[in-house]
């Protein structure tokens, strides 16, 4: 890895992982920018979820190279370690702690020393209450602060999770069709979510949804067969034959 990829938060090249003998990645390669938000489409079966895999490190890949924020190599790395670097990853369906209320699952996932004793004794400060107020906002559940989790409706529930990975502060954050199963004002606050998010820290978006996707009015990279198929914005992807032979149809 080279100094001049230093304003690179994400670098895959000639990355490829088989499960025997199916190639779910195919020497895949990707660079996504500090401050970025990249939108990953694709059909089923184009390898993006072990794309993320690989990078949280839950997957080893056969070969390639995976870097993250300039030159640390994740291949040496475990999933424990990579997430303390500053990724965190969303999956699909909400893990969240249903039986806890909203401020008490912020309040969890806080970034700080939670060894036993040290937990024992915990007390919040000024700043991680001012920290949990400011996602609060930022995920517009500041009304829903005492409601226990479980009573949130689904894109609720979604921003919920959404929020407590970014109590962690991470500096690139993986999300997994965060708006499947959302009502279509649900998806529309989601968009703005995500895009407020990446103001200032780098956004890695799978989904399905291309009405969503067109929303994020972000640089979109298409999947197909474990290696990029085209790149580009909404417009281009959508008017390419390839695109639209292998995922859109016609």
């Amino acid at each position: 890895m080279t100094s001049a990829h230093k304003h690179v938060m994400l670098y895959l090249d000639g990355v490829s992982v088989s499960f025997d003998g199916f190639k779910a990645l195919n020497k895949l390669s990707l660079v996504v920018n500090a401050g970025e938000m990249r939108a990953i489409i694709g059909p089923n079966g184009a390898g993006k979820t072990t794309m993320m895999d690989v990078i949280t490190g839950k997957t080893r890949a056969d070969e390639g190279q995976v870097f993250f924020n300039g030159d640390i190599d994740l291949r040496k790395l475990d999933e424990a370690q990579i997430a303390n670097l500053g990724i965190g990853r969303k999956f699909q369906k909400p893990t969240i702690f249903e039986n806890l209320s909203v401020f008490e699952n912020l309040e969890l996932a806080l970034k700080c020393d939670r060894r036993a004793r040290t937990s024992l004794f915990f007390r919040l400060n000024a700043d991680q209450r001012a920290r949990i107020d400011e996602v609060l906002n930022i995920i517009s559940l500041p009304g829903q602060v005492a409601m226990q989790a479980g009573s949130l409706s689904h894109g609720q529930k979604q921003w919920l999770e959404i929020g407590m990975l970014l109590m962690q502060d991470p500096e690139l954050l993986l999300v997994d069709e965060p708006v499947a199963g959302m009502t279509d004002s649900e998806t529309e606050q989601t968009a703005d979510l995500l895009r407020a998010i990446a103001k200032d820290r780098c956004v890695v978006v799978v989904e399905h949804d291309m009405e969503f996707v067109r929303r994020l009015d972000t640089h979109v990279t298409v999947l197909h067969e474990g290696s990029v198929l085209a790149e580009g914005s909404m417009d281009k992807v959508q008017a390419d034959e390839r695109v639209i032979e292998v995922y859109l149809g016609r």
